[in-house]
C-alpha cells in the first residue's frame, strides 16, 4: 500500500495477492523489522 508511515515496524503480507513490489517501496522505513 502507498504512503506507509515511517514508524511502521511490522507489515503482515501473507495470504494476499501481491504479485509485484515496486523498487524502493520500503525505503525510509527504518523501524521495519518484519515483513
Amino acid at each position: 500500500p502507498p504512503n506507509l508511515p515511517s514508524s511502521l515496524v511490522e507489515l503482515r503480507i501473507h495470504d494476499n495477492r501481491i504479485r509485484k513490489v515496486p523498487k524502493g517501496v520500503f525505503s525510509g522505513l527504518r523501524n521495519m523489522n518484519c515483513i
